[in-house]
């Protein structure tokens, strides 16, 4: 009753306006026909439109090829002890958190585990896209990480499992097929090279399992950085919002080409503080094909230890730039050394591309071709000198060392780990003597809650440095009984100490 009654008065103030604007017809047409005659819209108007058509077009271009992925998988193994729920899952403790949408990006995998000790289904949601019109898809390795069954959805409401999963962890990309008689519409791959910052791009996504959702913004940085990940590799860094379940989508540009795929995020809060990571194509691309064509990736490897050379070391070795990369140490018998670098040589250049940080020397040299021999060029005691180096491929016998077969299951922690040796050492390029590689780990697990990923190295437990699984294992019945869990973890951005409330398991 009361709504009807708002409605009749609405109806009468509006007649008496109406009244009102009828009665002042006369005064008010001079104006009326001024506003008639001004003209189109000022032409920053009409640019602001266009930008909206090309986000338009972009949108309706690439849309159609974005697909959601939904995991499960069948845990056979017991529930691991969780911590106090006031430690979100992937939250890291102290400095930036870098809680990456990688390792299931802080909820993009928004896990769900049934009551029971065994043979819970846990499910994952995540991003990809179609890149080939018979149903091949891109996507994070973490994304499907893990999984028993891997099911795409599609722009059209249809679901299908995929089959043929191929993934690399150590760039984190994954590809898989879907099997269908339908050409499927695509999403063109680019050349992050040729991105600039500043350039406008839109990201494509399930952020929160909303599917299908588009954010835009600029390309904030190029050639970042993670900081607190064991990664190497270099990202494009973006203010377009990306969330839990942006990871594996596309960062497209305004030609609608995929330049990038949404991967991580910088946060203190746990969700989108302004900076997003995205792998460059390139990256994915070479690792793709790789994939597709050998089921691996062969990377080349030249056995240097290398640190960014800062303006302070720079001014101590005397040289005249801060440019480059400085070798702290070289391996006996690898490429590099029987190229000729020595330790404190600074890379300015290798196979004809400028040296600037670290990760770009990395991200150069596991791309060589093997077997082929590429010109380095150094800094040494102020002059320049040209070095031909050789790249071998990856020793197996590094690859090797993180398998499962050679790592131990902590099932109170939640982790499988390895002991740390000098060949993993380096390929982690972390400057420690001891401790224990994390090779894998359980979702849900306190190992998870705690932010660890594979590739990090626990140093110690409460005061008992780690040597071995054993320390490890009594290190958590002491914490259990003290009731609190703190590990001292490394990684080659540094040092963490980390805590979390702890029991022992029933």
């Amino acid at each position: 009753m009361s709504i009807q009654k708002w409605t009749i008065l609405g109806t009468g103030l509006c007649g008496g306006i109406l009244g009102g604007v009828l009665m002042y017809a006369g005064t008010l047409s001079p104006l009326a026909a001024a506003d008639e005659d001004a003209g189109p819209p000022p032409a920053s108007l009409a640019r602001a439109a266009e930008l909206s058509d090309a986000f338009r077009w972009v949108s309706r271009r690439t849309l159609p090829a974005i697909v959601s992925i939904r995991t499960t998988r069948r845990i056979s193994s017991p529930r691991m002890t969780r911590g106090q729920d006031d430690f979100p899952f992937g939250r890291r403790f102290g400095g930036s958190q870098a809680d990456d949408l990688f390792e299931d990006l802080r909820r993009r995998m928004q896990e769900q585990q049934s009551p029971g000790n065994s043979g819970e289904i846990a499910t994952g949601e995540g991003s990809g896209f179609i890149i080939e019109a018979s149903g091949l898809i891109m996507t994070n390795a973490h994304v499907i990480r893990g999984a028993s069954d891997v099911y795409v959805g599609l722009a059209d409401g249809r679901e299908f499992r995929a089959t043929d999963i191929r993934a690399d962890d150590f760039a984190d990309i994954a590809v898989l097929r879907i099997d269908t008689e339908d050409t499927l519409p695509i999403v063109p791959l680019g050349d992050d090279r040729d991105a600039e910052i500043g350039d406008w791009v839109l990201a494509f996504g399930s952020p929160f399992g909303l599917d299908r959702t588009v954010t835009q913004g600029i390309i904030s940085a190029k050639s970042r950085g993670m900081k607190n990940l064991p990664v190497r590799q270099e990202f494009l860094q973006t203010d377009a919002a990306v969330n839990p379940g942006n990871s594996g989508g596309p960062l497209v540009n305004m030609r609608g080409e995929v330049i990038g795929i949404n991967t991580a995020i910088e946060t203190r809060s746990g969700g989108y503080d302004g900076i997003s990571l995205a792998i460059p194509v390139s990256l994915a691309r070479w690792v793709s094909d790789q994939l597709l064509q050998d089921g691996r990736v062969r990377r080349a490897y030249l056995g240097v230890t290398p640190a960014e050379l800062t303006p302070e070391i720079a001014r101590s070795m005397k040289l005249p730039t801060s440019r480059g990369v400085v070798i702290e140490s070289v391996r006996p018998g690898s490429p590099a050394a029987t190229g000729g670098v020595e330790p404190g040589d600074v890379i300015i250049s290798l196979n004809g591309e400028e040296i600037r940080t670290r990760q770009q020397l990395m991200t150069i040299a596991e791309r060589l071709r093997i077997g082929t021999p590429c010109t380095m060029v150094v800094l040494r005691d102020g002059s320049t000198e040209s070095l031909q180096i050789t790249a071998a491929e990856f020793p197996l016998d590094m690859a090797d060392s993180t398998s499962p077969a050679s790592s131990s299951r902590i099932e109170e922690l939640g982790v499988a780990v390895a002991v740390l040796t000098p060949e993993l050492a380096e390929q982690l390029d972390i400057n420690i003597d001891a401790g224990l590689v994390v090779t894998d780990l359980l979702r849900g697990s306190i190992a998870d809650r705690l932010g660890l990923v594979p590739g990090v190295v626990l140093t110690r437990i409460g005061n008992t440095d780690l040597q071995s699984a054993d320390d490890l294992r009594q290190g958590l019945l002491e914490a259990g009984r003290r009731g609190q869990l703190v590990l001292l973890v490394s990684s080659s951005s540094g040092t963490r100490l980390l805590s979390i409330p702890f029991e022992p398991q029933n």
